[in-house]
């Protein structure tokens, strides 16, 4: 299969192409320019792998939470690719992506994204299962949900700030690779639920936890 997939759900921008004779990955702290560089390194990643849009299998991105800004302009372009050459689309939740590949962990693994004003997204896996919702917490709130656990990984782009509010001990360890790609692993989950439960809906739209602040200030009283 030919899939496509990048992530710009945070700061860190990833996108990875797979076919089947190679694997291009690439990934870098862009700081939300994501619209300034997504339609571009997917036409160099395509020129890379000697495909056009019309060659791909699969195109895969992620639903959220994560930046609204990043979560629309990422969802929008994988929309407007799937639509334009009728090539299925999947969209995978922002923290089973991030949370990945760690089923190997004796513990939980906690991905975190900084939610601004405070408060971090984040959910709780154990053995590659998701055991929470996706929450919106502050430091203080997912501190409380750790105290129940004995060993904890943490991981994600904004795990080094999030551990500036927590008493790092012994039963606590953070993920050295946080800032890393998670296209792959997109690429990995996109297959998984393509066979499984085949292409999302046109009409799926990015999972906020919040509404933006556009958002309140359209219903802010003057």
């Amino acid at each position: 299969m030919n899939i496509l997939a990048f992530d710009t759900s945070t700061g860190i921008f990833s996108i990875s192409l797979k076919t089947d004779q190679n694997r291009f990955d690439f990934s870098c702290d862009m700081g939300f320019k994501h619209s300034e560089t997504l339609v571009t390194e997917i036409e160099l990643f395509l020129k890379r792998g000697d495909l056009s849009v019309s060659d791909l299998d699969l195109i895969v991105c992620p639903r959220g939470p994560g930046s609204f800004t990043g979560l629309r302009i990422g969802m929008a372009t994988a929309k407007g690719l799937s639509l334009g050459s009728g090539i299925p689309m999947v969209t995978v939740p922002t923290m089973d992506m991030i949370a990945y590949g760690f089923d190997y962990f004796e513990g939980i693994v906690v991905p975190i994204i900084d939610a601004r004003k405070k408060r971090f997204y984040t959910a709780v896996f154990s053995k590659g299962d998701k055991i929470s919702d996706n929450l919106d917490l502050t430091p203080e709130e997912i501190s409380t949900i750790l105290k129940e656990h004995e060993r904890i990984l943490l991981t994600g782009p904004d795990v080094l700030e999030f551990s500036k509010y927590m008493d790092i001990n012994g039963k606590i360890y953070i993920d050295k690779l946080n800032n890393k790609s998670w296209s792959g692993n997109l690429i990995d989950l996109g297959i998984k639920q393509y066979k499984e439960f085949g292409a999302s809906s046109d009409s799926e739209g990015p999972l906020y936890l919040r509404r933006s602040e556009a958002e309140i200030g359209i219903t802010r009283k003057p």
